[in-house]
């Protein structure tokens, strides 16, 4: 008997979201990559592989590919990767999974890119309207992927040029709020654009917990963030008070995570431990 693993990374949820439609449809196991998941079991026991992950400046993040590393194998088995991406077109990020994996021995047997609503700087500029069509629009490209991979298709590996992109309308959109971003990264340094939390604070601890790199701790009732962090914005998104920011800057980050996923859904990417303190928190 065939078995499926869909490995997925989430920071707010629109990759879990699609991760775990796939992972019904096809049958298949959810696993976590996020740096903060179990790792006692050998990745991957199972014959066909799906990879589901955002994309942070047109890459995947660093846990997909040491996920990958701890594959055996990897040369039996069908694997394909979607990447999910807001104003940012998907680049090379599926062509650098790829090559990866024929480093390997093995053979990305599909990569798809899937628009998702944007959730980085400047995602509070784009209406409701618009990211309603997104959210509408990912089953039926999930729905196709599904397919592919039952007819275990090959040879498609979705690519975009990051030039072309950067000039894209939506990419345009987001001129001021950008400019406002490095202008304010040359007047304070990167330092002074940190993730922070304001007075709105509750010292809740969800922060801590959905983090996943396990980069975040209370200290004197204030969130402190270490060197580990990924830029999933999962911590902003996620607060409850909406008092966490990039060193206090507007630059148009709206709270957003993807309707369909909720707080507990990306807790449990860090284990069940993590679920009844945050209740009592939130609570």
């Amino acid at each position: 008997m065939t078995r499926t693993e869909i490995a997925y990374f989430s920071g707010t949820g629109n990759s879990l979201a699609i991760a775990r439609y796939v992972a019904e449809r096809l049958g298949g196991d959810l696993v976590p990559t996020i740096p903060a998941a179990d790792r006692s079991r050998p990745a991957a026991e199972a014959d066909t592989i799906g990879l589901v992950f955002p994309i942070y400046d047109f890459r995947p993040p660093s846990c997909i590919f040491d996920y990958l590393e701890r594959v055996q194998d990897i040369e039996s088995k069908y694997v394909f990767a979607i990447c999910t991406h807001g104003t940012a077109a998907p680049g090379r990020s599926l062509k650098r999974v790829q090559a990866a994996i024929e480093s390997r021995g093995g053979r990305l047997s599909g990569g798809f890119a899937v628009p998702m609503p944007h959730n980085g700087v400047g995602c509070g500029l784009f209406s409701d309207t618009k990211r309603a069509s997104l959210l509408q629009a990912w089953k039926g490209m999930a729905e196709e992927i599904c397919e592919y991979v039952l007819r275990r298709d090959r040879g498609r590996v979705d690519s975009s040029s990051a030039a072309l992109a950067m000039l894209s309308p939506s990419m345009l959109r987001l001129v001021p709020v950008i400019l406002r971003f490095f202008g304010a990264l040359v007047r304070r340094g990167s330092k002074g654009l940190g993730l922070t939390a304001s007075d709105a604070c509750t010292a809740c601890g969800v922060c801590t917990r959905v983090c996943p790199t396990e980069n975040i701790e209370l200290r004197d009732g204030k969130p402190v963030w270490g060197d580990r962090c990924l830029t999933c914005f999962a911590c902003l998104h996620w607060c409850p008070e909406g008092a966490i920011s990039l060193g206090g800057l507007d630059v148009g980050i709206a709270p957003y995570h993807h309707p369909d996923i909720t707080l507990a859904d990306m807790l449990a990417q860090r284990g069940p431990a993590s679920l009844p303190q945050v209740r009592e928190a939130a609570a």
